[in-house]
């Protein structure tokens, strides 16, 4: 490749044959499970009846289903729930189905059947469950009611600040709802507001071209054996054979075998917070990270504290956090029985319940001695539980505070009084010493502990950069990739790049060459974003672009799951400027988003915004044929374009989109709203 000093045209035919594998899709097509390579439980149960016995009353195998196979904690007793606008009632209809009875101002009444139920009020630290129901578009929708376990009642998301809240005459139906109408679904449906793979398994939802609407399957809404196992098709084929006994392999993956790193990643394939990566739809024994990225959502609105506690609503991937995780081998089978989700400890000798002692020390072992020593509580008491202090249940705060939603800090952090309170944590002392103060903590902390254990280095470097205002300085403490705690350095990375980083920063080294080291990381995420932050802020620089030149010819590509998480972290930053106002970094930004993946036609309807905000109708226009091209079928940008026609007077054209767009989503009443109006002579 000869390389020349680079411009703006030459930057982007780097990009261009670097991408040109992504020429006719989102990405190339890899092997992976098929829907029809999963057989369900029931055919695990002729070998192995004791762990189907287990799975079968474990959480997991009561996680949901149909209304008839699920345990219904929920009211449909005929009782009306009110709001300010709508009465619904939960009820059955003639043939005994669970229903809504939905009766809104000035509207017939109307019946919404519940399909599936998801959820049966099994945790500890706040149960619901939730109902869905089958669009007529064939999504499964996910409805806005919900039932609570502990405190017994109907509860609803509002739009305002996504709190959850009991039902209310204050509330409008129409108006308060995050989720009204229904738009919520199953399955990594990037069109819509979606719960991914989790709440099922082998879940998958797509836009099915030749039946012109979207399809979802799923083998079943409790959690099964393949979820974990992976497609069993060809294990069962293998083992049916004489003489399988010699095989080396059986066609699917011995789960003990696997590394620390790959035994978690296929608890968090459900239990983390990610951010989606593909339209095609992630089934098990595919690679997570192909599809999804765990660390991202750092850059986004990040669900985490700077120690690893969750900031909002988040799941158990703050494990990564955990010291016990780190620098030991904690899994997440450690602690629970995969299959009757009992808890255990690290020899797999089950446990009496969560509250067990010997949960830690059969690895802790000095601190079972005398536990008293060290908890300075008397033994057996609550505060003699390493749970209690090391792992306690927390409200989540994006849920609000009117209903319970508590869930066991996975973190494992030790307890820092002053640094809990000034996070807007509840700590573990404080949680039982409701009538002691800050001081008093302090005090007996330090008085039984001594100097606490510190930070690790990403994490302290993170809070002693907070009030540094020098992008080299900052880079100095946050720009580090060798601390061993990669999701932090993601963190530490995210927040420098969220504070300092513009197109055409200065060509200094001491930001250059620690972005170099993060663009050759191992860790795919770590990776993504450190060629993401030279891209977008230093390509202007020979070197720069000589490195990233030299990169993809070392490594034979960049390969898609580096390329799509480059492109989406390039628009999460670009998003970030247009809220502050910053439209023309935005832009740029948007525009490194298109050229890392031609095909993102996310930032490609992003772009087309923010040029028609500067008044460049013709670059938008440009853009959304361009996303249109990559996405035919998202009906969302049919209609941004017409309605950019529309705004430039261009009738014809806006009705030609409007009627593209009405095709793939005919119930769009907006659209044919304005469609109208453009029809009216």
């Amino acid at each position: 490749m000869n390389l020349h000093p680079p411009t703006h045209r030459r930057i982007a035919n780097l990009f261009a044959v670097v991408c040109s594998w992504l020429a006719i899709g989102l990405i190339s097509s890899i092997a992976a499970p098929k829907f029809e390579d999963f057989v369900g439980a029931d055919s695990c149960a002729r070998c192995h009846q004791k762990q189907f016995d287990l799975w079968k009353n474990s959480t997991h195998g009561r996680a949901g289903g149909l209304p008839g196979e699920v345990g219904l904690i929920a009211r449909f007793d005929g009782q009306p729930l009110h709001f300010k606008d709508a009465v619904v009632i939960p009820t059955n209809s003639a043939t005994g189905s669970p229903i809504f009875r939905v009766t809104m101002d000035g509207a017939p009444p109307f019946d919404i059947l519940v399909d599936a139920v998801v959820g049966g009020g099994h945790m500890v630290g706040g149960g619901t469950q939730s109902f869905f129901d089958r669009h007529p578009d064939g999504t499964v929708r996910f409805l806005p009611f919900d039932f609570i376990r502990k405190e017994n009642l109907w509860f609803v998301q509002l739009r305002a600040g996504l709190k959850w809240t009991p039902v209310s005459r204050d509330i409008s139906l129409k108006t308060d709802l995050a989720n009204w109408p229904p738009h919520r679904v199953l399955g990594s449906v990037t069109d819509l507001s979606n719960c991914q793979n989790c709440h099922g398994s082998q879940i998958t939802a797509g836009w099915d071209n030749a039946a012109g609407r979207f399809a979802t399957r799923y083998q079943t809404l409790k959690i099964n054996c393949e979820s974990c196992h992976g497609p069993a098709r060809e294990h069962i084929d293998i083992v049916s054979r004489p003489g399988f006994e010699t095989n080396a392999y059986v066609g699917m993956q011995r789960l003990a075998t696997l590394t620390k790193d790959a035994s978690v990643k296929l608890c968090l394939q459900c239990h983390a917070t990610k951010e989606v990566l593909r339209e095609d739809p992630y089934l098990p024994g595919a690679s997570l990270e192909d599809y999804f990225s765990l660390k991202l959502p750092v850059l986004g609105q990040n669900p985490y504290h700077v120690d690893g506690r969750i900031r909002s609503f988040s799941y158990q991937g703050n494990h990564l956090f955990s010291d016990c995780y780190r620098n030991g081998s904690m899994t997440c089978t450690d602690c629970h029985d995969p299959h009757g989700n009992h808890y255990r400890d690290v020899f797999q000798r089950e446990l009496v319940g969560r509250f067990d002692n010997r949960q830690c020390t059969s690895c802790h072992a000095s601190k079972a001695v005398d536990t008293e020593r060290h908890s300075h509580h008397k033994a057996g008491s609550p505060g003699d539980s390493c749970v209690a202090c090391h792992m306690p249940y927390l409200q989540h705060p994006g849920v609000g505070t009117e209903l319970q939603f508590a869930r066991s800090d996975h973190s494992i952090p030790i307890p820092r009084p002053a640094f809990d309170q000034k996070l807007g944590i509840e700590n573990a002392c404080q949680k039982c010493h409701t009538d002691r103060d800050l001081a008093w903590q302090e005090r007996y902390t330090r008085e039984w502990w001594g100097k606490l254990k510190p930070h690790p280095v990403s994490v302290s470097n993170q809070l002693l950069a907070a009030d540094i205002s020098d992008p080299i300085a900052a880079a100095a403490l946050l720009l580090r990739v060798d601390t061993g705690h990669s999701i932090a350095e993601s963190a530490a990375l995210a927040s420098w790049m969220q504070r300092f980083l513009r197109p055409g920063m200065t060509n200094d080294a001491r930001l250059i060459e620690p972005l170099k080291n993060f663009a050759r990381s191992e860790d795919v995420d770590l990776r993504a974003l450190g060629l993401t932050a030279l891209h977008a802020g230093f390509m202007e620089h020979q070197p720069v672009y000589d490195f990233l030149a030299s990169e993809e010819q070392r490594t034979g590509g960049f390969g898609d799951a580096v390329r799509l998480r480059w492109s989406v972290a390039a628009d999460m930053l670009a998003g970030q400027h247009a809220n502050r106002g910053d439209v023309s970094t935005s832009i740029q930004l948007l525009n490194r988003s298109v050229e890392a993946n031609p095909n993102n036609y996310v930032s490609l309807s992003h772009l087309a915004l923010a040029h028609l905000q500067t008044g460049d109708a013709d670059k938008a226009i440009a853009a959304l044929q361009s996303a249109i091209k990559a996405r035919p079928t998202k009906a969302a940008l049919h209609f941004q374009l017409a309605q950019t026609f529309a705004q430039l007077n261009r009738t014809a054209e806006a009705i030609q989109s409007l009627e593209a767009g009405l095709r793939l989503a005919p119930e769009d009443a907006a659209a044919r709203r304005l469609l109208e109006q453009l029809r009216q002579p």
